[in-house]
């Protein structure tokens, strides 16, 4: 799927609200859901409430998740339009399952308020999601790089590298055109095929991986397997 952060959609709300929860915690945000804020007229509760604090200036969005089956109305967005103003919000997001009435969208011209789908809501993000990523896969090639001979740690593990083409196998972390910075800094497509990185080291077989997603739950699995096995 083209600028998608995930491959599935939600089937109900518990599901909604997690998958955008975890979205912006993989952009790096610190993100919550079912969060009471206090506002001037009293606590409410946040659907998905979001900060990323390594901005110039910390950004706050609040996410309201309706997985209804009917378009959401406009006294909705008054009320969410009002807390997100008494919190302070930069902005607050409405993602919903079957669209918005006529009246909910006029009602949120001039507003610090977006009315997403789902879809939206991942092409929104998805530059930042893949910003957000590619950190997460620096901070795993961190671990990785000491299987690289010539690193002060190799030494250590190299019985255990016997037999293994470290830049095979480990080529999203290491290789040329498989390697993570192509698909989450640069705009490489999938599908693609690389070795399998996870479990066994000195097995090498072929896998496609179709999106985003599976490379970056592959490099997660790979980073935790080879961890294990080399005591990294």
């Amino acid at each position: 799927m083209a600028n998608m952060i995930f491959d599935t959609t939600p089937g109900k709300w518990e599901e909604l609200e997690e998958m955008v929860n975890q979205a912006f915690l993989e952009m790096g945000y610190e993100s919550k859901q079912n969060h009471e804020v206090k506002t001037v007229r009293g606590r409410v509760r946040i659907d998905v409430y979001a900060i990323k604090k390594s901005s110039p200036v910390p950004t706050v969005i609040l996410c309201e998740c309706k997985h209804w089956s009917k378009p959401v109305e406009q006294n909705v967005i008054l009320g969410f339009r009002t807390i997100c103003s008494d919190i302070g919000a930069h902005y607050g997001l409405i993602i919903s399952r079957a669209g918005f009435q006529s009246g909910a969208k006029d009602s949120r011209d001039a507003t610090n308020i977006h009315l997403l789908s789902f879809s939206d809501f991942q092409q929104t993000f998805f530059k930042e999601w893949k910003l957000g990523i590619f950190m997460k896969f620096a901070q795993m090639c961190d671990t990785m790089i000491k299987l690289l001979p010539g690193h002060p740690d190799c030494s250590e593990i190299q019985g255990k590298l016997r037999n293994i083409n470290v830049f095979d196998k480990y080529s999203m972390f290491f290789g040329g055109e498989r390697r993570y910075t192509n698909y989450f800094i640069e705009d490489s497509e999938f599908p693609i095929q690389i070795t399998d990185p996870r479990d066994d080291p000195t097995v090498s077989k072929k896998i496609t991986i179709p999106s985003h997603r599976q490379y970056f739950e592959i490099g997660k699995e790979a980073c935790a397997d080879a961890r294990a096995h080399f005591g990294i």
